[in-house]
């Protein structure tokens, strides 16, 4: 195995979080670069700009499902996939990846490949209204509820791409990848509240 694996939860609640806030930061830088490039090739400011973004969405899954597996030994798959939290990353990842893939093989071409994208945007901003939190009452409701927020972004921005085709705006186009750009910073300045992880664990509706 290339990678130093450990196994799954035996990090401390410290360390969880730590770890938590980088994935954070890097999805939120993620979501910045797709936007920025989005925009770039809509205004014909780079050629290459289209293609890197979806590329950057097959390598982003890629490496987050990695990072969910990859760094534990076999034995505790079964158990990340029944954590209701690791299950929804896993989704999110492939989602990513089949996105990127799907925009690249679809060309310029309107089909319906071409709502492949704001269809896993729209699944990612909805697994974001409930994911699920780890740690005592309050921080999992803090949590939540700016997940939530992050949530409907997503999802306002997967809206306005479908305008975006249906109707061929330059209007449609610029929002749908602000409002990605906006989700991309969310991401980036989200900290675990304090309790995120610790062993009381209150589940929420």
């Amino acid at each position: 195995m290339f990678l130093k694996t450990h196994r799954f939860r035996s990090h401390t609640p410290a360390e969880a979080r730590r770890l938590s806030n980088l994935a954070h930061i890097a999805g939120g830088a993620l979501l910045i670069i797709v936007g920025l490039l989005a925009l770039a090739g809509n205004l014909s400011i780079s050629s290459w700009a289209h293609a890197a973004w979806q590329m950057l969405l097959i390598g982003a899954g890629v490496l987050l499902l990695v990072g969910i597996y990859l760094r534990h030994p076999r034995e505790d798959w079964l158990l990340l996939w029944n954590d209701a939290q690791q299950r929804e990353h896993t989704i999110m990842a492939f989602a990513m990846a089949v996105a990127g893939a799907v925009e690249i093989f679809r060309g310029n071409a309107l089909t319906i490949f071409a709502f492949v994208f704001p269809l896993a945007i729209f699944l990612i901003g909805f697994l974001f209204l409930a994911h699920k939190q780890h740690g005592t009452g309050a921080a999992q409701t803090r949590a939540l509820w700016i997940h939530r927020a992050l949530g409907i972004t997503l999802i306002l921005s997967a809206i306005l791409r479908v305008g975006d085709l249906l109707i061929a705006s330059s209007v449609y186009a610029l929002m749908w990848q602000l409002a990605l750009f906006a989700a991309g910073v969310q991401l980036i300045v989200y900290r675990e509240p304090a309790g995120a992880y610790e062993p009381e664990q209150h589940h929420l509706l």
